[in-house]
């Protein structure tokens, strides 16, 4: 009888242990939208848990409807260090496994937070900068409500030039332009597929930038430019300018994502209006680095901005600017060695202006 029982009693631990192993573990993988810009991860590092959060990674589980308890945690190392340390980490209360979003941490209808923790210093050292920089390791990790590990995910993300931004390259703070030749440049950058262009009027030095840029009845009011990184300002206005205005403008990118686009933002520069008055040869000459300016935008955007007529148009764009070249003291001739008059010129200008891919070739014979 005894032996009938110790049988039966290896049979329930035999059923038993087969029930055990053979429950199926929840999974996890980590999902990071690239190319992931320096300012959303910022954004995501100040508050990685909350709504509103920019939108930069899912969370991907198998199979769903199972309690689960998560453990994340956020660790950096420097771009010239050995070794990571931990930013910040967080523990979620039981949820029902899924897929979500790092949006999707919520005390209100979400994913809820039971604990978290944020080294401040570490974090103010990394953002310090207005970027992040280094290598980043996002750690998630499963268990059950019993707090038995299921599974791992982890993911790095590498900043290694902290340099990258999108900054306005021209005009300058404080410079005085012309008002037919404002030619505004600015940095590429990474993901942006869209550039967006708005100009103000600046009325009043108690306005701050921010505010005239924002108030009503712009010059230049949103508008896109796709990948273009210059454009002369006069293109796209919205109404005319003024000699003597000063004027604000800021860039923003578009970076595409699966929540929508990330919005990258140039800082707002300011800039003046040279008075009118100014003489037909100064306006020929912004007209004409306008005309330069695009034409190598078009080579460029063509792959041929390592080519040797764009270096020419390049060295030539940097010597007007830099007033190495005196605009008085060049000769325009056509194909047949005649000498075009200032109206000849202008008129084929502004038709090239208009019609860039026609200029094919530039050559220069010094006096």
């Amino acid at each position: 009888m005894k032996h009938e029982i110790k049988k039966f009693l290896f049979a329930l631990f035999l059923i038993f242990g087969i029930n055990i192993s053979a429950q199926e573990k929840v999974t996890v993988a980590l999902n990071v939208f690239k190319p992931l810009p320096e300012v959303s991860f910022a954004a995501f590092l100040t508050n990685p848990y909350l709504e509103n959060t920019p939108r930069i990674l899912q969370i991907i589980m198998s199979p769903h409807g199972k309690d689960v308890i998560v453990q994340g945690s956020i660790l950096c190392r420097k771009i010239d260090g050995s070794t990571f340390e931990e930013l910040s980490s967080y523990k979620t209360k039981p949820f029902s496994s899924r897929n979500f979003y790092n949006d999707d941490f919520s005390s209100i209808d979400g994913i809820e937070i039971e604990d978290s923790d944020t080294n401040e210093d570490l974090l103010d050292e990394n953002l310090r900068k207005g970027k992040p920089s280094g290598t980043y390791k996002i750690i998630i990790q499963v268990y059950d409500v019993n707090m038995v590990f299921q599974s791992e995910a982890i993911s790095e993300l590498n900043f290694v030039n902290p340099a990258q931004t999108l900054t306005i390259i021209e005009p300058a703070i404080g410079d005085k332009l012309d008002v037919g030749g404002i030619i505004l440049t600015w940095t590429d950058v990474l993901g942006v597929t869209d550039f967006i262009v708005k100009a103000n009027i600046r009325s009043s030095k108690m306005e701050s930038l921010e505010e005239a840029l924002q108030k009503g009845n712009p010059i230049v009011d949103n508008k896109s430019v796709g990948f273009k990184t210059s454009i002369n300002l006069r293109e796209i206005l919205d109404r005319e300018l003024i000699g003597g205005e000063e004027l604000v403008v800021q860039v923003r990118g578009l970076v595409p994502g699966p929540g929508g686009p990330t919005v990258i933002y140039s800082d707002i520069v300011n800039f003046y209006l040279k008075s009118s008055g100014s003489s037909p040869v100064d306006k020929g000459v912004q007209e004409f680095e306008s005309l330069l300016v695009e034409v190598m935008a078009e080579w460029k955007e063509q792959g041929e901005g390592n080519s040797e007529a764009y270096k020419i148009l390049a060295n030539l764009l940097e010597d007007l600017r830099n007033g190495n070249i005196n605009f008085n003291d060049i000769q325009i001739k056509n194909e047949n060695g005649l000498q075009l008059t200032y109206v000849d010129f202008m008129q084929i200008l502004e038709y090239l202006r208009r019609n860039p891919s026609l200029l094919i070739n530039l050559s220069f014979v010094e006096k």
